[in-house]
């Protein structure tokens, strides 16, 4: 039972993941945010500076999407097929890139006037433990039977 939990725990990490891919890969410009961070608004910066800017966030975005269609294509497959020695791909996957996730965004709003989404982007990262818990813990129960 924990293990579903810790699967639906991943869905909904995968879910937000695939949100903020696509919410980058589609974006025009760059975040309110980042605006702060670069004290400077979209329309003031110079055209090569406005390419490289969509190029990375659109990179980030792409991660973001990746890393959500493969988790849930896990969650998907852990469902339909129950335990299996490749489980670990979940947490990995999904932990790699909320950590990096995390720690990009908690440095910009360390570092700069920026007031990038820490909160949200901190609770997805507390989601993602709790499913990597849980799964451990559901693990050790089917190793015990």
């Amino acid at each position: 039972m924990l293990r579903k939990y810790a699967l639906i725990l991943f869905a909904v990490g995968g879910v937000s993941h695939l949100i903020l891919g696509l919410v980058y890969v589609t974006a025009d410009e760059f975040m309110s945010y980042h605006g702060q961070a670069l004290l400077t608004d979209w329309g003031s910066l110079d055209s090569n500076y406005k390419t490289l800017l969509l190029a990375l966030i659109r990179l980030a975005g792409a991660g973001a999407l990746v890393t959500g269609l493969v988790n849930l294509a896990l969650v998907i497959y852990f469902f339909r097929r129950g335990y299996s020695t490749l489980i670990w791909l979940l947490p990995v996957t999904a932990l790699t890139f909320q950590l990096v996730t995390n720690y990009v965004v908690y440095s910009v709003y360390v570092n700069t006037p920026g007031e990038p989404p820490l909160v949200p982007v901190s609770l997805g990262t507390v989601v993602l433990l709790l499913a990597t818990t849980l799964l451990i813990a559901g693990m050790r129960g089917k190793h015990e039977q």
